[in-house]
């Protein structure tokens, strides 16, 4: 699937203006638009050429947010999972993941245990997650070391295109009546007590509400226009290893050396391995894969597989870097939880979204669509109303 440009002859003023075009972006404007309001997106790249096509390709609640007690990040992300398998079968498929279980696994047996039952609880649906036979396990993931196997769990979660599904929200944005710009840059922001007007190569875009939806590139576009926030984001860059053949029948998700989180994926011909969790300083498009990530992923691959990957072995590596709202914790534990910052400058209104991920951009876009209508008659000028999850 690939986006062709469109050549639009944008009106002078629209009821919203989005700033980028991935998953969140393309949703806000589908339920903006949804609601009947003239709605532009503005792209500075492509459709989806951020986070939203360099993801885990994973549709989760995130079962190891419940280690960090993040059970309302968790129950919604399980509630958009099963909003988008009902909508969207053919982009979004509930898979087979196991959990085998090492001597040297930092999470004991019955944590795994009780943090699959708490997991399908908070679902409300589907097939219970259960304990399988190590043996049987072993038969069919026969390329894995059977060194110090103590348990295998075995849950249900799913996979998607991400890149498809972005494109497929995006579509929809633009049959509601959205209007998406790609391609286009931003020459500079001004916001006066009656209106924002946004300069643009083909002249000016006015609007009264501005949503910057730019992800990992929310810092900068602040910075660079000036624009009022209440929240910094850690920029985590996640590098994926693309291994030209299929290792393993179903995804599996293994622990490093240093006890961190990492998982093997099957896709049609490919399998494809992930991820790190980088901290970033650079501005995101400086932003690069280098040489220890790779090391890193084959090194920590190797540890269970019976014959060793090598660099030969990869056929491509993709980055992705994820906006998470900076905290004074590790940026591994760090919370995958959005937040909404809406700032009133007379007239106006400019709406900033930190964080998110890809599983949860049904419930992010509702939200947005719901705080526009109804904040508006209490943010107090100069106010910025921060908004949660919660």
């Amino acid at each position: 699937m690939s986006f062709v440009q469109k050549r639009w002859k944008m009106q002078d003023r629209y009821d919203v203006v989005v700033l980028g075009a991935g998953i969140n972006g393309s949703a806000i404007a589908k339920a903006l638009a949804q609601e009947g309001k003239s709605v532009l997106v503005l792209e500075k790249r492509r459709i989806a050429s951020g986070a939203s096509s360099h993801s885990s390709r994973l549709i989760h609640g995130g079962l190891r947010y419940l280690e960090n007690f993040e059970f309302s990040l968790v129950r919604e992300a399980l509630h958009d999972r099963k909003y988008l398998l009902e909508n969207y079968p053919d982009l979004v498929r509930l898979r087979q993941f196991y959990l085998p279980l090492y001597k040297h696994s930092r999470r004991p047996v019955w944590m795994i245990r009780l943090g699959l039952w708490l997991y399908t609880l908070l679902a409300g649906h589907g097939q219970k997650a259960q304990e399988v036979d190590k043996a049987l396990f072993l038969q069919q993931f026969n390329l894995l070391k059977a060194d110090n196997l103590k348990a295998v769990f075995r849950y249900s979660d799913a996979k998607t295109d991400d890149y498809a599904l972005t494109c497929r929200i995006a579509d929809e944005a633009e049959a509601c009546g959205a209007e998406i710009v790609e391609d286009t840059e931003i020459k500079s922001i001004r916001i006066d007590d009656k209106e924002v007007r946004i300069e643009l190569d083909g002249g000016p875009v006015r609007t009264g509400v501005l949503v910057n939806a730019t992800g990992a590139w929310v810092d900068e576009v602040n910075a660079r226009f000036g624009l009022p926030s209440s929240y910094t984001i850690e920029k985590l860059s996640g590098i994926h290893l693309v291994i030209d053949r299929v290792l393993v029948p179903d995804p599996l998700f293994l622990e490093t050396a240093s006890k961190r989180i990492f998982f093997i994926i099957p896709e049609e011909a490919t399998t494809l391995i992930g991820t790190t969790e980088r901290s970033e300083t650079v501005e995101v498009d400086k932003i690069k894969v280098n040489n220890e990530d790779i090391e890193y992923l084959l090194r920590e691959s190797n540890a269970y597989l019976k014959k060793a990957l090598t660099s030969k072995d990869i056929k491509e590596v993709f980055i992705g870097t994820r906006p998470i709202i900076k905290s004074a914790k590790d940026p591994t534990r760090m919370s995958r939880e959005y937040k909404l910052d809406l700032h009133r400058i007379g007239q106006n209104r400019v709406l900033h979204v930190y964080g998110g991920k890809l599983t949860t951009f049904p419930s992010l876009a509702k939200r947005v669509a719901k705080v526009l209508r109804s904040r508006q008659a209490v943010a107090k000028q100069g106010d910025a109303l921060k908004i949660g999850q919660s």
